[in-house]
C-alpha cells in the first residue's frame, strides 16, 4: 500500500453536539460571579478585615479564575478561538486579583498599589485587542470586552485615589448584566442548537468578506491544516504583553517590592503552557515549542525578581552576578526557535529574532546601573509588538485567511530541510528514513524537544553554582527543571508512552531536590534519603534509553554523574567542580539535543542526526488496516488520494459535516460502485460535489439570479441544494457521469467548507460522493468509524480525526425557487429556520437590485437600455 500508514484510533463514543453545550455561558457565569465580589468592595470603604480579603481571594480564583479558564479549555475544544482566549486572559486576571487580595495584609498599600498598576497597564492592552477582534464575531462580547476594559481603567485610578473604585464598581455592574444576557442567549443556544435572542448571530463587522491577495505555498496550507482544536498561537504571542509591561517598570524603578507583581506571572503560566499543549494537540510542533521557551524565560525572569526583594536572598543575588552565565541556554533556544521561525511568516521570523535581542539585553553580566535600562527599554517595544502579533494571529484564525499582514516565509521549508542534510550528510546513515510517516512518532519528537530544553536551561544554570553562589540559579531550575519536565511528561503521557513520561517525573524530582536544597542549605541532611532515591530512580533511565535515541544514551551517563554529584553534596562530600564539569558536560548535550529535535520537528524530517535506538521496541501486528491510508495534513498524501479517484478508484474523505465516499465522474463505472460499496437503493440519487460556487459558474447554468444569490448565501458550508439538470453539466466536465449523479430532471450540488475535500475536488474535478456508511446505517463522525464499516470495500479512505458535525447537510429542493418555493428532502446539521432567513435574504437582495434598476429607467432610460444591452 502506498499510502501512509495512520495508527486505528478506538471508535468514539456517540455524543450530541449540545453536550458541549455553550461553554461560553459557563464562562460567563465566573464572570458575573466575579464581578460582583469585586463590585461589591469597591462600593464599601476600605480597611477590610484579614478574613474578608482572604474568602474574597479564594472566591475570586476559584470562580473568576479556575471556573474560566475550564470554559475556555472547552472553548478551544470547540473551535473557538477568540472565546479561548479572551476566558484565558481573564482567568488569569480574576486569579491576580485573587492571590492580591489574600496578599493584602502582609504588604504596604503603597507598594501594592504601584505594584499591580504595571500588570493591569498589560492586561488593558490585550483587553483592547480582544475588543477589536469581537469585533468580527457578533454584537454581544464587545460590550462585555469594553466593560471589562473600562472597569480595569479605574482599578488602576482606584489603586490611588477611592473615587476610582466607585467608577470601577459601575463598569463591575455592567458585565455583570450584560453577562448575564449573554448566559441566557448562549444557553438557549446551546440547548435550541439555534439563535433565539439577537446579539451573538451576525458580527458589526464580517472579516469573512476582507478580500486578500496573500498567498501561501501548499506546504504552509498543509501544517496550519488541522480541524480538532482552536489555534492558540494568538493567545501565545499575547502572553508576552503581561509579564513584558511588568518587567519594564520594575527595571525602570517605579516599583521596587516584586512581591505584588509576581502574581501578574499567572498570565505568561496559563496563556505560553496552554498555547503549547494545544499546539501540541494540534500537530502544530513549532508553536508547542516555541510557547515552552517564552514561558521559561518570563517566569525564570520573574522568579529571580521576586528573590532579589525577598529577605535573606537579596544580597545573596546580587553577589558576583556579573559571573552567572545559566541564561545564556535560554538565549541559544531562542536562536534556535528563530532559525526554526525562518520556514513562517516574516513578522514570526523577526519577532523571534528580536525576542533574541531581548533575551540578550536581560543577561546577568551586564552592571545593574545599565542592566535596567538595556532590558526595560527593548522590553517595551517588544510588548507592543506583541499586541499587534497577537492580534494579528486571531484576527486570521477567525477569518480563516490572511486578513493581517504577516508576511510570507523566508526559505521554503524544503531548502532548509535541504541544506541541514547536506550539512550532515557524513553523519546520516546511508539507509536513514528522511521524512516522519506516524503520528506517534512526531508526538514524541515535541516531547523531547520540551525534555531537551528544559534539561538544558536548568543544567547549564547549576552549573556556576560553585563559582558564583546558590540563589541565581534557582529561578531556572524552578521553571525549567521542575515545571517544564513536569509538562513534557504530561506530553509524553498523551502521547502514549509511559517510558518517557517515567523519565521526565524523574528528572523533575531531581530538579526539585536541588531547588530545596538551594532555597535552604540547612534541609541537606532531611535530603539525603531523597537524593539516593533519585539515583536509584535515574539507575532504571540509563536502562531504559537504549530504546530512545542514541542521544539520549550520552547524556544519560552523564546526568548520572550529576545524581552522583547531588548525592555527594547532600553527604557533605562535594568533590572540587564535580557540579561544574558534569552539569556542563550534560548542558552541552542537552543543547544539541534540543537544536536537532526543534528543527526536525518543524521541518518534520530526520535531518540532523540524534541517532536510531539500539534496541527498537517490538510492535505487535494486530492486523494491517483493510486499505490505504492518508492523514489529511500533508498535501503529498492528498496528491495520492487524487492519483486513485483519476483510476477510477473508490475513496472515503472527510467533509465538513460527516464522512462522505466519493468517486470520479471521469469513470461513471465507479460511480456505479458507489451504489454497491454502501448498499444504496438505486433510487436514491448521489449529489455532485464541487470545489467552490466559482467552478459551477464557470459552466454558466441557465440559473436565474436568485438562485445565484441563494447559493452563494448557503456555499461552501453544510446545505446541499437540489436544481435542474441541462446541458450546463456537459460544459462541467460530467460526460457519461450525467446519467449517474441525480435524478433524471435533478442534480444535488455540494460545496462543502472542508479545506481537504475541496482541495482534492480543486485538483481532481467534481466528484460524485455521499454518506460513508452501509445504507441506512449511522453516519461516519470519524475515519476509524468508515474504516470498520466500509473499509473492506474501499481503495483508500482520508484520516481526518473526528468530524465537525454528528449530522448530514441540509437538503433543500431549489427547483422551484424563481416561484418564490423553496422546500425540503432533509433536515439535517443547518436548521431550517437558518436556510429560509438565506431564502428570505436573497429575495430581499433581488427585489432591492430591481428597484435600483426600475428607478435608473425613469431617470436615465438610454443609459440603463445600454447596461442591458
Amino acid at each position: 500500500m502506498d499510502g501512509v500508514p495512520v495508527a486505528l484510533e478506538p471508535s468514539p463514543e456517540d455524543f450530541a453536539a449540545i453536550l458541549y453545550a455553550e461553554p461560553g455561558a459557563l464562562g460567563l457565569i465566573a464572570n458575573i460571579m466575579a464581578g460582583l465580589v469585586v463590585a461589591v468592595e469597591n462600593m464599601l470603604n476600605p480597611p477590610f478585615a484579614p478574613m474578608s480579603l482572604s474568602l474574597a481571594g479564594v472566591h475570586l480564583i476559584i470562580f473568576g479564575g479556575f471556573l474560566q479558564l475550564v470554559s475556555g479549555f472547552l472553548c478551544f475544544r470547540r473551535f473557538d478561538h477568540l472565546t479561548g482566549t479572551a476566558f484565558v486572559v481573564f482567568a488569569a486576571l480574576w486569579t491576580v486579583m485573587g492571590v492580591n487580595h489574600i496578599l493584602v495584609p502582609q504588604l504596604d498599600p503603597g507598594d501594592l498599589s504601584r505594584g499591580i498598576l504595571p500588570g493591569l497597564l498589560g492586561f488593558m492592552g490585550v483587553s483592547v485587542i480582544l475588543c477589536l477582534c469581537a469585533v468580527t464575531v457578533n454584537y454581544l462580547m464587545p460590550p462585555v470586552l469594553i466593560a471589562i476594559l473600562l472597569a480595569l481603567i479605574f482599578e488602576g485610578v482606584g489603586a490611588f485615589f477611592l473615587w476610582g473604585r466607585r467608577v470601577a464598581a459601575a463598569f463591575e455592574i455592567i458585565i455583570v448584566l450584560s453577562s448575564f444576557y449573554a448566559v441566557i442567549v448562549m444557553t438557549l443556544k446551546g440547548v435550541s442548537q439555534r439563535y433565539i435572542l439577537p446579539g451573538f448571530g451576525n458580527a458589526m463587522y464580517d472579516p469573512l468578506l476582507v478580500r486578500t491577495t496573500a498567498s501561501t505555498t501548499a506546504r504552509r496550507i498543509e501544517r496550519k491544516k488541522n480541524t480538532i482544536y482552536g489555534e492558540p498561537m494568538g493567545m501565545g504571542y499575547l502572553g508576552n504583553v503581561v509579564p513584558a509591561t511588568v518587567l519594564i517598570f520594575h527595571h525602570l524603578g517605579y516599583f521596587q517590592d516584586f512581591r505584588p507583581a509576581m502574581a501578574m506571572f499567572v498570565f505568561s503560566l496559563f496563556c505560553h503552557v496552554l498555547a503549547s499543549f494545544y499546539a501540541f494537540l494540534r500537530h502544530d510542533f513549532f508553536h508547542a515549542v516555541q510557547f515552552a521557551v517564552y514561558f521559561v524565560f518570563w517566569m525564570s525572569r520573574g522568579v529571580l525578581q521576586l528573590f532579589m526583594t525577598m529577605d535573606g536572598f537579596g544580597n545573596a543575588a546580587l553577589i558576583q552576578r556579573v559571573n552567572f552565565y545559566g541564561q545564556w541556554a535560554v538565549v541559544i533556544l531562542l536562536m534556535i526557535v528563530t532559525l526554526s521561525s525562518i520556514i513562517f511568516a516574516r513578522v514570526v521570523f523577526f519577532y523571534n529574532l528580536y525576542f533574541v535581542v531581548v533575551a540578550i539585553m536581560s543577561v546577568d553580566h551586564i552592571p545593574v546601573f545599565a542592566h535596567n535600562f538595556t532590558f526595560g527599554v527593548p522590553a517595551a517595544v517588544l510588548a507592543l509588538v506583541s499586541l499587534y502579533v497577537g492580534m494579528a494571529h486571531l484576527e486570521n484564525s477567525i477569518a480563516e485567511k490572511p486578513v493581517m499582514w504577516l508576511g510570507s516565509e523566508l526559505v521554503n521549508e524544503v531548502k532548509l530541510e535541504e541544506f541541514f542534510n547536506k550539512l550532515f550528510a557524513n553523519f546520516q546513515p546511508s539507509n536513514k528514513t528522511n521524512n516522519y510517516t506516524e503520528e506517534p512518532e512526531i508526538d514524541m519528537k515535541v516531547v523531547d524537544s520540551i525534555g531537551w530544553i528544559a534539561s538544558s536551561v536548568s543544567l547549564l544554570a547549576l552549573s556556576p553554582l560553585e563559582a558564583t553562589n546558590t540563589v541565581l540559579p534557582i529561578p531556572w531550575i524552578l521553571t525549567a527543571g521542575v515545571f517544564l519536565h513536569l509538562y513534557a511528561a504530561r506530553l509524553a503521557y498523551a502521547a502514549g508512552s509511559l517510558a518517557k513520561a517515567y523519565v521526565m517525573v524523574v528528572l523533575a524530582v531531581f530538579w526539585g531536590v536541588w531547588a530545596t536544597f538551594l532555597i535552604d542549605q540547612n534541609q541537606a541532611a532531611n535530603l539525603q534519603g531523597a537524593s539516593v532515591a533519585v539515583l536509584c530512580f535515574f539507575t532504571v533511565v540509563m536502562v531504559m534509553t537504549p530504546t530512545f535515541t542514541r542521544v539520549w544514551i550520552p547524556f544519560s551517563l552523564l546526568m548520572e554523574l550529576c545524581v552522583i554529584a547531588q548525592v555527594t553534596t547532600m553527604f557533605n562530600r562535594d568533590p572540587p567542580w564535580m557540579i561544574l564539569v558534569t552539569s556542563l558536560l550534560a548542558a552541552l548535550v542537552s543543547l544539541y539535543a534540543a537544536f536537532a529535535e526543534i528543527v526536525n520537528t518543524t521541518v518534520m524530517a530526520n535531518c540532523i542526526p540524534v541517532g536510531e535506538p539500539i534496541l527498537k521496541e517490538k510492535i505487535i501486528d494486530e492486523g494491517c488496516p483493510p486499505c490505504s491510508l492518508y492523514s489529511s495534513r500533508r498535501s503529498s498524501n492528498l496528491h495520492k488520494v487524487v492519483h486513485l479517484l483519476d483510476e477510477g478508484k473508490i475513496v472515503g474523505v472527510p467533509t465538513d459535516t460527516v464522512y462522505a465516499i466519493g468517486a470520479s465522474c471521469k469513470h461513471p463505472e465507479s460511480i456505479s460502485r458507489l451504489y454497491h460499496v454502501k448498499g444504496r437503493p438505486p433510487e436514491k440519487p448521489i449529489c455532485l460535489c464541487l470545489a467552490s460556487l466559482d467552478q459551477l459558474e464557470e459552466a454558466n447554468p441557465p440559473f436565474s439570479p436568485l438562485l445565484f444569490n441563494f447559493m452563494r448565501r448557503c456555499y461552501p458550508g453544510g446545505i446541499s441544494c437540489v436544481v435542474p439538470k441541462g446541458e450546463w453539466l456537459q460544459r462541467l466536465g460530467l460526460g457519461d457521469a450525467v446519467d449517474y449523479v441525480g435524478t433524471k430532471d435533478s442534480i444535488c450540488i455540494r460545496v462543502p467548507d472542508s479545506a481537504v475535500l475541496c482541495y482534492i475536488v480543486s485538483l481532481h474535478g467534481p466528484i460524485a460522493i455521499t454518506s460513508a456508511n452501509i445504507s441506512g446505517g449511522d453516519d461516519s463522525t470519524h475515519h476509524s468509524m468508515v474504516v470498520t464499516s466500509l473499509g473492506d470495500k474501499l481503495d483508500g479512505i482520508v484520516c481526518d480525526g473526528e468530524s465537525n458535525e454528528t449530522q448530514a447537510s441540509t437538503v433543500v429542493n431549489c427547483c422551484k425557487i424563481d416561484e418564490g418555493v423553496i422546500s425540503y428532502f432533509r433536515e439535517g446539521c443547518t436548521p431550517i429556520e437558518i436556510v429560509d432567513r438565506y431564502f428570505e435574504e436573497a429575495k430581499a437582495d433581488i427585489a432591492s437590485k430591481s428597484t435600483r434598476l426600475e428607478m435608473n429607467d425613469i431617470i436615465n432610460p438610454e443609459k440603463s437600455k445600454a447596461v442591458r444591452l
